[in-house]
């Protein structure tokens, strides 16, 4: 992968990799600790926190799809700017509300961000770079950002105060008013105005969708992906804090920084090492590490950090592999004029998260996580065999959808 791709990024492009890095940033300041402040703070169980959440993954995958689409059909900047809107409102609500309800619907609004925002960003940034060899280090560079504030937003968290308190939501507010401020200004500068010709209709996006059967085989695979990996978030979460885990709000800390860091540190030599791999190797190689990782996790001890290090740091370099790694097929994937779309029914696969987080509240309050994390290895081999499926599917010519 050459550097000298950089060159070719104009302004609009940096806008996406850059303001994805300072949102999440802010993001990760707080919002790995909300499931501790919401059980803590309010006495919610873990299946009401675990639905909560679930509910807010639902509704990004369902705003993400038509949020992918409006941006093929009404353009960019409309729904770009409307989600950084939609978003600061939400998060402001959870930073300066006391009441439950009223949490909920902050958590549940916040799901906009990512559906207003990931899908048209990413589409955006193909729009800009006619080279896919430039997409691809895009779309490397926004991951690898991505969780670089993902590593620095939990420690600025736990070292200034800031991990479990309302209050910093309100500092991701702001974060996403300002990438909305920076965002009027680029689109001015690219001289890109409101409005552009009318794109392809719902009807017809959707019979080229259908018609893709490789993308849909992928589709699926990602989703049982997302279901294993949200077991890391909400449900790990509070496994830890529900069996007393000493300094548990430190130790939630340095997984989440684990998991960033180790991302940061190996995702471009790996994307070096793995050059000349075909993209099924890639495939198997890291989901063969998530499956070592939840063994790690069902077989791991709450009194001894290191087991869940080490299952984070297998859980992260599959990550590195993959994540990345599926944008790439997804942007190689789809036609020109329909990037947006494709890249917004790909976040169907948020409906695993939904279903992880309500999932492992259940399993987790009934069979305990060593039960959880045995299930999802069983997963894995599941997504390995539709992974396979979907690289030796040949794809037809795709009708060309039309306005």
């Amino acid at each position: 992968m050459s550097w000298a791709y950089l060159r070719q990024f104009p302004s609009l492009v940096w806008i996406v990799i850059l303001g994805t890095f300072m949102v999440r940033t802010t993001f990760f300041m707080v919002w790995p600790f909300l499931s501790i402040l919401l059980y803590r703070d309010y006495g919610l169980s873990a299946t009401l926190i675990g639905a909560i959440l679930g509910a807010t993954a639902a509704l990004s995958t369902l705003v993400s799809f038509y949020g992918g689409w409006l941006s093929d059909k009404w353009g960019r900047r409309n729904i770009l700017l409307f989600g950084c809107l939609v978003s600061a409102a939400s998060v402001a609500l959870l930073g300066l509300s006391h009441q439950v309800g009223w949490l909920a619907l902050g958590v549940i609004g916040s799901g906009l961000s990512y559906g207003l925002i990931d899908s048209p960003g990413k589409a955006l940034m193909a729009d800009n770079l006619a080279e896919p060899k430039a997409r691809e280090l895009a779309l490397h560079l926004r991951y690898f950002l991505l969780n670089l504030g993902a590593a620095i937003g939990p420690l600025l968290g736990v070292t200034y105060g800031l991990s479990a308190r309302q209050e910093t939501f309100l500092l991701l507010s702001a974060s996403y008013l300002l990438l909305g401020i920076v965002f009027v200004i680029g689109f001015r500068l690219a001289g890109c105005h409101t409005s552009q010709a009318a794109g392809p209709g719902m009807r017809a996006v959707l019979r080229v969708l259908w018609q893709d059967r490789g993308f849909l085989l992928l589709i699926m695979a990602n989703l049982l992906l997302m279901l294993v990996y949200a077991q890391f978030e909400s449900p790990l979460i509070q496994y830890l804090t529900r069996a007393g885990t000493p300094e548990v709000e430190r130790l939630i800390g340095w997984l989440v920084t684990t998991n960033a860091l180790t991302i940061v540190m190996l995702q471009f030599p790996l994307l070096h090492l793995t050059a000349r791999w075909s993209t099924r190797r890639k495939l198997q190689l890291g989901v063969a590490l998530f499956l070592g990782a939840q063994l790690q996790f069902a077989l791991g001890d709450t009194a001894i950090w290191w087991h869940w290090i080490v299952a984070v740091i297998l859980l992260s370099v599959g990550e590195c592999i993959l994540f990345p790694l599926l944008n790439v097929l997804i942007d190689q994937m789809a036609p020109g004029h329909l990037k947006g779309s494709y890249f917004g029914a790909a976040s169907i696969s948020g409906l695993g998260v939904a279903m992880g987080a309500l999932l492992g509240g259940w399993v987790l309050a009934h069979w305990g996580g060593s039960w959880l994390y045995a299930l999802m290895a069983l997963l894995c081999l599941v997504i390995l065999m539709l992974y396979g499926l979907s690289t030796r599917t040949s794809r037809t010519a795709l009708v060309r959808a039309g306005p």
